[in-house]
């Protein structure tokens, strides 16, 4: 009813920038994650704290910085080459590129950008209540919302569209357009879509200036990057994910190009780790070295119980299409990703194609690339070391004995038994203790590739970094638990709406909510209430609510732990004695159920 909506905008404040720092904080669960508005993953640089920390309680860092490497070759043979490491220098820069085929950006535009945006689930849940409500003539807003509605000032600047008129995509960060007119408004009771109970969201790219980090040639990519969590679910507490939306606006065709994460594990004490892959599972992780976790160089340990720490992809890049449905092995590529031999052609997606690790200190060819020397990363990228020796199977991963044999996985234990990463030819498990190698300081990057990159394509990824302390600990109990819990991550992420469906290409507008924050809101279109996440109370709008309606609360087992009579367009219940968890709210009206689904924190 846009009357109703023209009147009641009076009572709607929006609120002014507060704090454009370009970083921000994803800590919706017991894991924060430090987010720069370049991409970087990193360490807070006045404190020295982790990039990641778990548990938030006592901020022990299980991560240092983490980032993105993308590398390939182009037409005339150069190599193209972005990456993150420690944010001494860098290769990426804010803001979106031009799609008018120089992808390009001005420094104006980089600063209009040096931003992370926040967005949280419970907000986008109260803008749909709010203007669900003064849409529908049988909703009073002064009623249901007695104190009026604030916009939140990050759906107010949220990135969704472009400027057209300076060459940029029409469409940026996702959106749900309410009244489908093809224009972002919140005010129109437009929103932004995300996933997860929390949400980060920031744009980057390698082109606004030459690279500092790795001095490799810049592509002209755009990158599109979500981080999210969530805080409902115990089995996702210690998980956080990440979402690139990767596109090409350059007009080279790079091959062989790949992809990687790079990931410099610290748990706690950085000096006595051991490095890992699980290849079935598409991880890297890190374990302690040693029985007991001390505190090093400012940052606490975790004592004698260590942790197991890892990144896994979840959704990797496609393969090059070739018409098939292929197996998992395709001329001499390598793969444990997904769509293979499912019947479908060309939907199959890396997982883990090779991982490699290095030391911060020791032999100079398994150290950190050095500066100047944008090879060094591309050799990491294809597991190679600095020196151009391939990584090896045994030991260190580390010889110079010609007959030593390739392998593509660092450490991979037992978890290659399709000897993928060694050219078909099954090894004895190898993993650092297996070695009896000394714990240390380790770095690793999970890397996916080759395939080809055209002008104007994209690529969604998504990856976790889970965290685990089993109890009673050890690294191999908590090893052992970190994969159980990822195996129930990669679940989690299937049961998403659109997650492996939605097209790499797919425009922004999200009218379908095939994210997980609309999902909570789904099962009704007149149904709301806030706050969800929530501590004492809970209010239940019903538009058309009268006192005939029975409001029901249901526990995760569906037994009835609360009823209430509706008290009209709104009612609110006391839920400030129910146990933490997740709760069924149930609306009955004269045979007619309504269902919705709460968290009680």
């Amino acid at each position: 009813m846009k009357h109703i909506l023209l009147a009641t905008l009076a009572c709607i404040t929006l609120i002014p920038e507060v704090n454009a720092q370009g970083v921000a904080l994803l800590n919706v669960n017991d894991v924060q994650m430090r987010v720069y508005s370049n991409g970087l993953i990193g360490p807070d640089p006045l404190s020295g704290e982790p990039a990641l920390v778990e548990p938030v309680s006592n901020g022990t860092g299980i991560v240092a910085a983490s980032g993105l490497w993308a590398g390939g070759t182009s037409p005339e043979g150069s190599s193209k080459l972005a990456a993150h490491l420690y944010g001494d220098g860098t290769d990426f820069f804010p803001g979106p590129l031009t799609v008018t085929g120089d992808a390009s950006i001005t420094p104006a535009v980089s600063t209009a950008y040096d931003r992370v945006w926040t967005i949280n689930a419970a907000d986008v849940d109260l803008h749909r209540a709010y203007f669900a409500c003064i849409n529908d003539l049988g909703c009073d807003p002064a009623i249901a919302f007695p104190n009026g509605y604030t916009i939140p000032e990050s759906f107010v600047t949220w990135p969704a569209q472009g400027d057209i008129g300076a060459g940029q995509a029409p469409y940026l960060a996702p959106f749900f357009d309410y009244n489908n007119d093809g224009t972002y408004d919140p005010a129109n009771g437009d929103h932004p879509c995300v996933l997860g109970d929390q949400a980060l969201y920031t744009i980057f790219n390698d082109k606004l200036e030459p690279h500092t980090e790795s001095y490799g040639e810049t592509i002209g990519l755009e990158i599109h990057m979500m981080p999210f969590a969530y805080a409902q679910d115990p089995a996702l507490q210690q998980t956080v994910f990440v979402q690139y939306h990767i596109v090409n606006r350059g007009t080279q065709t790079l091959e062989n190009f790949h992809l990687g994460q790079f990931v410099d594990f610290d748990l706690g004490c950085g000096e006595d780790d051991f490095a890992g892959t699980d290849a079935q599972r598409s991880m890297i992780y890190a374990i302690n070295g040693d029985a007991d976790d001390q505190d090093c160089f400012g940052h606490a340990g975790f004592g004698t119980d260590p942790p197991a720490a890892g990144m896994v992809i979840l959704k990797g890049a496609y393969l090059d299409p070739d018409g098939m449905d292929n197996a998992e092995t395709i001329d001499q590529l390598y793969h444990y990703g997904t769509g293979f031999a499912d019947g479908f052609t060309d939907n199959e997606r890396f997982g883990l194609s090779g991982s490699s690790y290095w030391l911060r200190d020791g032999d100079p060819a398994m150290t950190d690339p050095d500066m100047l020397w944008p090879s060094h990363y591309f050799n990491y990228l294809r597991g190679v070391w600095k020196n151009g020796a391939v990584q090896s199977y045994g030991g260190t991963g580390y010889t110079s004995d010609p007959s030593a044999i390739r392998s593509l996985y660092a450490f991979p234990g037992n978890s290659d038994p399709l000897a993928l990463g060694t050219v078909g030819i099954p090894q004895a498990p190898w993993t650092e203790t297996t070695a009896t190698n000394l714990p240390g300081d380790r770095r690793m990057l999970a890397c996916m590739g080759p395939r080809t990159l055209e002008p104007g394509s994209s690529i969604n990824l998504l990856v976790a970094f889970v965290y685990v302390r089993a109890s009673p600990s050890s690294s191999q109990t908590s090893l052992e638990a970190l994969q159980t819990r990822v195996d129930s991550v990669r679940a989690f992420v299937e049961t998403i709406p659109g997650m492996f469906t939605s097209s790499d290409n797919s425009g922004s507008i999200c009218n379908d909510f095939t994210s997980g924050v609309f999902e909570r809101t789904k099962a009704t279109n007149s149904l709301f209430f806030f706050p969800n996440p929530a501590n004492d109370k809970v209010n239940i709008l019903m538009p058309n609510g009268n006192t005939r309606s029975q409001v029901q609360i249901l526990d995760a087992h569906g037994s009835l732990v609360a009823q209430h009579p509706a008290l009209g367009q709104t009612t609110t219940i006391d839920v400030s004695k129910l146990p933490a968890g997740v709760y069924a709210i149930r609306i009955v009206d004269l045979g007619a159920v309504q269902v919705g689904r709460l968290v009680k924190e």
